[in-house]
């Protein structure tokens, strides 16, 4: 499998933004570089989370909230402030907009009509 790329428009307090993010399935969260989170005004938490990079070191990184849209999509994501040269679309943020990276294709695929942030009320 390559890697799958896709078109997401990051919606923040001063505006919007796409981004050619990498959809990982190896990352619980979205992750912008911190230029980017201060250039859309992301909202900050009150949370930090420890992450394991991929060449293994441990940080604790800032939480913030986003709206994020994919394929007409659009629902809330955490996204986390790394120094990174790649923003990263994570698996949160797939869930709740009911998609899916199929791993033959390396392409996005509904895993819901809705996208996943539906309730059973």
């Amino acid at each position: 499998m390559g890697f799958a790329y896709v078109r997401v428009t990051v919606h923040g307090r001063r505006g919007s933004r796409e981004f050619r993010m990498l959809a990982d399935t190896g990352s619980t969260y979205t992750v912008l570089s911190p230029e980017s989170i201060s250039e859309l005004g992301l909202m900050e938490t009150p949370y930090s989370v420890e992450l394991t990079l991929a060449d293994k070191r441990r940080i604790r990184a800032a939480l913030f909230l986003a709206e994020v849209e994919v394929a007409g999509r659009r629902g809330p994501v955490l996204v986390v402030q790394v120094d990174t040269p790649t923003p990263l679309l994570g698996v949160y943020a797939l869930e709740t907009l009911g998609f899916k990276v199929n791993p033959k294709t390396g392409e996005l695929e509904e895993i819901s009509p809705e996208g996943g942030y539906l309730l059973n009320v």
